[in-house]
């Protein structure tokens, strides 16, 4: 068995203690100094949400030392507004905050008396409106959906959401109501009084094509349940 000198040894020894100081040295300079603190938060992606929203959402305070931010938790509070469906916060060294969002789409709405409900991909309703206080223009512009339930949780909404997002814009921006009265049973009803008998959301492109062809028929109803079988009248 080879013995090491004990001066050698003891070399060794303060050598690997000094390597473990600095590393510990770094990390609480780190942790406890303004070296490497948040200088500046940057916003990706997000359009419809003001970044300025954003930022009082997190509450991050400038200076703050960037491990001592729980990225878990800024996330959390920004998922609070209402517009953000998802959203992922990273540090970046050596003084950045980087925040991307993921905003809702809207889809359809939803009228109730005087309100009016946006719901996004998932039938979540996320923004909502007074009707006596005013509409914006570009959501009186979505489909209407009229179904016993709206909801996330309703089967029925989500394949009439799912079967109109699933459109064209050529088809989708003719499309002003949604009536769904199970998930088996979707009609639209598009500009110049026509109506659609759409079915479920399944095969949701070849009914887009075969409908398409259709409307070049003059007609005031499409049925596109079966898209091999279409009908019109």
């Amino acid at each position: 068995m080879i013995r090491w000198p004990t001066r050698r040894r003891s070399r060794l020894l303060l050598g690997t203690m000094m390597v473990v100081a600095a590393g510990v040295g770094l990390v609480l300079i780190a942790y406890l100094t303004p070296l490497m603190a948040v200088r500046s938060t940057e916003i990706r992606e997000n359009g419809s949400v003001p970044s300025d929203e954003i930022l009082a959402a997190a509450a991050v305070a400038p200076g703050t030392p960037l491990l001592q931010v729980d990225t878990k938790s800024v996330a959390q509070r920004i998922a609070t507004i209402p517009s953000v469906e998802s959203v992922r916060v990273q540090r970046s060294y050596p003084s950045t905050l980087r925040i991307t969002v993921k905003e809702r789409v809207p889809v359809v709405i939803v009228k109730a008396g005087d309100e009016v409900h946006v719901l996004d991909r998932s039938g979540v309703s996320f923004l909502h409106y007074d009707k006596t206080q005013g509409v914006p223009p570009e959501v009186l512009k979505l489909p209407v959906l009229e179904t016993p339930k709206a909801g996330p949780a309703d089967p029925t909404t989500r394949e009439a959401i799912a079967a109109v997002d699933g459109l064209p814009d050529s088809l989708r921006e003719q499309v002003i109501r949604v009536r769904a009265q199970s998930p088996v049973d979707i009609t639209f009803l598009l500009t110049e009084n026509r109506r659609v008998i759409w079915g479920d959301a399944d095969r949701g492109a070849e009914k887009a094509r075969t409908l398409t062809y259709l409307l070049r028929r003059e007609a005031t109803e499409y049925n596109v349940t079966s898209p091999e079988f279409p009908a019109y009248k």
